[in-house]
């Protein structure tokens, strides 16, 4: 496994007000989660597993921006305002949803294009990578269809195939395989495993289910606020 750091957290505090009380869900969090590397987040839902992603994303903010550190490649995306965030998710990190966040009024081809469009890419080539993207996840036939007119593993291989689309270096999954079967999840995960793995990306993913444990190259569990680490050779770190 690649040793070369792609996400680097230091002094992670997160906290939710409860029945007027204070939750601590993250306290004083430092970790490194490696370049090519599949690093699952593990536990039952309130965990604070899924807040840990939305955090890496930028899609929530640390209680403690002054003192706290998250770098992806070297950008402290805590240091950034608002639009500097979006654009930084737009250009450098896919997301894949537990309900596929489909937009049910675009094609399926126009769903995979779109963050390109928004990144001003050129159309022709927008849709030529669109096509391509939707051959690799075995779809290449419904790029004409709307999202209502798929499956939920064929809707979940699209909003795999549109987290692929811009080449993100880095990409997370929030219960990927929740809304699905035990048969379909099994085959989206496999298709997401060899996609990132293909391209040497980076894959996070929070999961609540321990049967993706041995296909993981780490795992974190988090317990009041601290995480603990597991790699794959049963190596358990508390930080």
């Amino acid at each position: 496994m690649n040793t070369k750091t792609l996400i680097h957290i230091h002094n992670l505090n997160k906290t939710y007000e409860e029945g007027g009380r204070a939750r601590h869900v993250l306290q004083g969090v430092d970790l490194e989660i490696y370049e090519g590397e599949f690093f699952v987040m593990l536990g039952k839902s309130g965990s604070g597993k899924s807040t840990l992603l939305n955090l890496i994303s930028g899609i929530d903010k640390p209680d403690n921006p002054d003192t706290a550190k998250i770098c992806i490649d070297d950008t402290d995306i805590t240091k950034l305002n608002d639009t500097q965030q979006t654009l930084f998710r737009r250009d450098h990190i896919g997301i894949v949803f537990q309900f596929f966040n489909l937009i049910p009024t675009l094609t399926v081809l126009e769903n995979i294009t779109l963050p390109l469009e928004l990144r001003g890419d050129n159309r022709k080539i927008s849709q030529k990578t669109g096509l391509r993207l939707l051959e690799r996840v075995g779809l290449g036939n419904r790029g004409n269809s709307f999202p209502d007119k798929l499956s939920g593993g064929e809707q979940q291989r699209v909003a795999i195939a549109r987290a692929l689309a811009h080449e993100p270096k880095l990409v997370l999954a929030d219960e990927p395989t929740g809304n699905l079967d035990e048969e379909t999840g099994e085959r989206v995960l496999a298709l997401l495993l060899e996609l990132t793995r293909e391209d040497g990306k980076t894959l996070v993913m929070a999961t609540h289910n321990p049967e993706i444990v041995p296909y993981a190259d780490r795992v974190c569990r988090i317990h009041d606020g601290k995480l603990q680490i597991t790699d794959n050779r049963h190596l358990e770190v508390v930080i």
